[in-house]
């Protein structure tokens, strides 16, 4: 009897063994291994997310800002007789800024604009003086959608994430108050007759989003070549807008 109790509390207390053990860990690492990655995937998932967020928010404010300020141009009346738009306030093309790296940077380097309107502050904010004419500046510094005002001298930062800007001028040639082709500033007649401006921009994650999202798109802004791809980790999306000029 006294037998027989021992070797049930033998029974009893007997643990697991070494077999039991290694397959209880290789469960749990499995189980461990699938957690791992659903958290992996849960995270690329909203950094992608966040990044086009944030592309998208960028590129549309960058449009607001630039639809707002080009549609005041052609609608003031006391600059003293110089056109809003003409050849020394508009440049295409220029050399400071065609540092985007793209193969082809002549001819898809980005374009600048600048335009003059009756306002006390200029685009930054900064009081424009006792003329009362503010002119903007509008040009990319590598990624960075910049204005130079007339107020402080001191450029400005507007938005991030945009490697590209081209710029085309809706003219009338006939007349009718209706535009009948788009060129660019050094085809442009008659800055008089300029009825639309229409831009376009390259935006791009602020940030990379890893291998799995390498640029092998290619992008076309208006007229220009070709962009790309440009095999980098980051995505881009093409916006665009036509703003009317209040001639």
């Amino acid at each position: 009897m006294i037998e027989m109790n021992n070797q049930a509390i033998r029974q009893r207390h007997q643990g697991y063994s070494l077999i039991e053990l290694m397959i209880a860990i290789t469960i749990s690492l499995i189980l461990m291994a699938g957690v791992g990655q659903i958290f992996l995937s849960t995270k690329t998932s909203y950094n992608l997310q966040n990044g086009l967020g944030r592309l998208q928010e960028n590129a549309r404010f960058a449009l607001e800002i630039l639809s707002q300020n080009i549609g005041q141009a052609g609608f003031t009346t006391n600059l003293d007789g110089i056109d809003n738009f003409d050849n020394a306030n508009i440049k295409e093309n220029e050399t400071a800024n065609a540092t985007l790296g793209f193969t082809t940077a002549s001819n898809t380097a980005s374009d600048v604009i600048a335009i003059n309107y009756t306002s006390a502050t200029d685009c930054l904010g900064n009081a424009t003086g006792g003329g009362g004419v503010a002119t903007d500046r509008y040009y990319l510094n590598g990624s960075t959608l910049m204005c130079l005002g007339n107020g402080s001298g001191t450029p400005g930062a507007l938005a991030d994430g945009i490697d590209n800007m081209q710029i085309l001028y809706g003219e009338d040639t006939d007349n009718d108050d209706v535009v009948n082709i788009f060129v660019n500033a050094d085809n442009v007649t008659s800055w008089p007759n300029i009825k639309n401006v229409r831009i376009a921009l390259l935006a791009s994650t602020v940030d990379q989003m890893g291998t799995a999202n390498q640029d092998t798109n290619t992008h076309v802004l208006l007229n220009t070549p070709v962009i790309g791809p440009l095999n980098d980790n980051m995505l881009r999306r093409v916006f665009s807008t036509t703003i009317t000029i209040r001639n």
